[in-house]
C-alpha cells in the first residue's frame, strides 16, 4: 500500500489546520489557563512586532496596557467557565510600545475528556475602522451643522420678508423650522441607519413637555425604530399634534392629556401610531383646512403610512401606520 495512503487521517488534518493558521490574515494566538502563550501565527507577528520564539512561554500580560491589566483576569474566569468572548474591542501594546485597537475572539480549548485545557485567541486590527468611523462621525456633525446654519439662515430671510404675515404665523413657520432642526439631532453614527421612535417623540416634544410634563404620557415598546428618512417628517408631524393641542386640544386647558402609543406590526415592519387626546375642550371639526393640517396629512399619507384624523368630541385622534 503506498504510504501516503497509510499516513493517519488526523495528521493531515492537523497539518492543514496548522497551515490555516499560519497563513490567516488575523493573529491567532493560543495559552494555557495561566495565560502562557502556546503559540503564535505570522498574523499575530506582525500586529504585535514579536516573532513566535519572543513570544511562546512568555505571559499574554505583555500585551495589555498598565490601564487594562483587569481585562485578563476576567477573560481567563469566562474561558475556565466554558464561556466564549466574542468580539471584544480593546487596546493592546505592540512590541514597540504602540498601542494597537483590536477586536478579540476567545474560546476555551478542551482536551479529549472535554476539560478547558486554554485558549485561542483571534485578534484583529480594527484601527483604520475606527479611523474611518472618526471620520464619518466629523462628516456627519459637519453636515448637521451646515443644515442647522442653512435652517436658521431660512427663519432670518423669512422674518425680514413675510411683513403681510401675523406674528402668530411667524411664530409658528419658525417654531416648524426649528422641528426640523431639532430632528438632526436625533442623526448621528449609531443611529445613522435607524433611530428610536421613542427618542423622536422626547426630543420633538421637548419644548411642550417643559410646560406639560405630566400630561403627555408615552407607551410602547423601547425597541420600536424608524429609518433615519423618516425622521424629520414625523418630528413635523408630531410638531404640528403638539401645536395644535396646545393652541386648541388637550393641552389649552388644565386637565386634558395626550397618549401617545405605538406598537410594532406585520412582523415588525411597520409601526402602528396612535395620537389621542382626551379632557380638553370639545372638538367639533373644522370646515377651515389651515396649513398645520395639510401639512400633517400629507406627510402622513406619502411618506410614513396611511394616516386618519379623527375630530372626536372627546378630543382629537391621529392614527397612522409607518413603515419602517
Amino acid at each position: 500500500m503506498p504510504d501516503d495512503l497509510s499516513t493517519p487521517s488526523h495528521d493531515k488534518r492537523a497539518s492543514f489546520l496548522a497551515a490555516l493558521v499560519e497563513s490567516s490574515e488575523d493573529a491567532i494566538i493560543s495559552k494555557d489557563l495561566d495565560g502562557t502563550i502556546t503559540s503564535w501565527n505570522n498574523a499575530a507577528e506582525r500586529l504585535f512586532g514579536y516573532s513566535a520564539d519572543e513570544a511562546i512561554g512568555r505571559s499574554i500580560n505583555m500585551l495589555i496596557p498598565p490601564d487594562r491589566t483587569d481585562e485578563g483576569p476576567g477573560i481567563l474566569l469566562r474561558i475556565r467557565n466554558g464561556e466564549r468572548v466574542r468580539h471584544y474591542e480593546t487596546i493592546r501594546r505592540r512590541k514597540d510600545g504602540q498601542l494597537v485597537e483590536i477586536s478579540l475572539t476567545v474560546s476555551p480549548v478542551l482536551d479529549a475528556s472535554g476539560a478547558v485545557v486554554g485558549a485561542s485567541k483571534i485578534a484583529r486590527d480594527i484601527t483604520e475602522r475606527r479611523l474611518a468611523e472618526d471620520q464619518q462621525t466629523l462628516l456627519l456633525r459637519e453636515m448637521r451643522h451646515r443644515l442647522k446654519n442653512t435652517l436658521a439662515i431660512v427663519q432670518a430671510i423669512a422674518s425680514q420678508t413675510l411683513h403681510s404675515i401675523s406674528d402668530e404665523e411667524k411664530t409658528a413657520f419658525q417654531a416648524r423650522v426649528s422641528a426640523l432642526a431639532g430632528a438632526q439631532d436625533l442623526l448621528s453614527l449609531d443611529n445613522w441607519k435607524t433611530v428610536l421612535l421613542r427618542d423622536i417623540i422626547e426630543r420633538t416634544l421637548m419644548p411642550f413637555d417643559r410646560k406639560h410634563r405630566a400630561r403627555i404620557v408615552l407607551n410602547g415598546p423601547p425597541d420600536a425604530a424608524l429609518s433615519t428618512g423618516k425622521v424629520t417628517l414625523l418630528a413635523v408631524a408630531l410638531h404640528e399634534l403638539a401645536t395644535n393641542a396646545t393652541k386648541y386640544g388637550a393641552l389649552s386647558n388644565a386637565e386634558g392629556l395626550v397618549h401617545i402609543t405605538w406598537r410594532k406590526i406585520d412582523g415588525d415592519e411597520r409601526v402602528n401610531f396612535v395620537w389621542r387626546e382626551t379632557g380638553g375642550p370639545p372638538v367639533k371639526p373644522s370646515t377651515h383646512r389651515g396649513f398645520g393640517t395639510r401639512l400633517l396629512e400629507r406627510a402622513l399619507e406619502s411618506e410614513l403610512g396611511g394616516a386618519y384624523l379623527d375630530f372626536r368630541p372627546e378630543g382629537l385622534c391621529c392614527i397612522f401606520d409607518v413603515r419602517i
